[in-house]
């Protein structure tokens, strides 16, 4: 019998958390539950197939008490996100096999114009396997990652359900994306 930490027991210590803390206040807290289940070198397999699948997304677990979702993010090729947020949603990426690169941004704007959005790069950091990062509701960020990557994204709710926001820093913009009709 494996002692590894698993799914079912991540999903039953963060709503444990959640119920106790709150959010964003459990958020770290959460962070440290992933990175255990990270751990688990039978996570993928057990919920994938073996060889685990390149997908762009597969939900491995949700928690309806607390709106909890747990996705595998599968890359063959790498690639590199655009800068955006997740709505109203929090989430935590830990990665299982092989880095990101991930980047906080700061907006420097009030929001005040349409269309129009001024960024800097406020932190620049390399997510190995078994860790994990949090971004709070409304953190703006970005990843990129290499081939051949997989990784977890923990959220509260379901972002793919949600509008969030794209920004193009060279550009000055921001614009809704609508997930639920497929804009990224």
């Amino acid at each position: 019998m494996s002692t590894d930490y698993t799914l079912e027991q991540f999903l039953a210590d963060t709503r444990a958390t959640i119920k106790a803390k709150g959010v964003p206040s459990g958020l770290a807290e959460v962070r440290g539950h992933l990175e255990k289940l990270l751990h688990n070198p039978e996570l993928l397999t057990k919920h994938l197939g073996d060889p685990p699948p390149y997908t762009r997304l597969t939900t491995i677990g949700h928690d309806p008490e607390t709106d909890v979702h747990v996705l595998v993010h599968g890359r063959e090729k790498g690639s590199t996100s655009a800068v955006h947020d997740h709505g109203p949603c929090w989430v935590v990426y830990g990665n299982y096999k092989n880095p990101t690169r991930m980047r906080r941004w700061r907006r420097l704007d009030d929001g005040s114009r349409p269309g129009y959005a001024e960024l800097e790069l406020q932190k620049e950091f390399l997510n190995e396997p078994g860790q994990a990062a949090v971004f709070a509701v409304g953190d703006i960020h970005s990843i990129e990652f290499g081939d051949d990557t997989f990784f977890i994204r923990v959220t509260g709710g379901d972002v793919e359900t949600k509008q969030t926001l794209k920004f193009d820093v060279a550009k000055k913009t921001v614009e809704i994306a609508d997930r639920a009709q497929g804009q990224r």
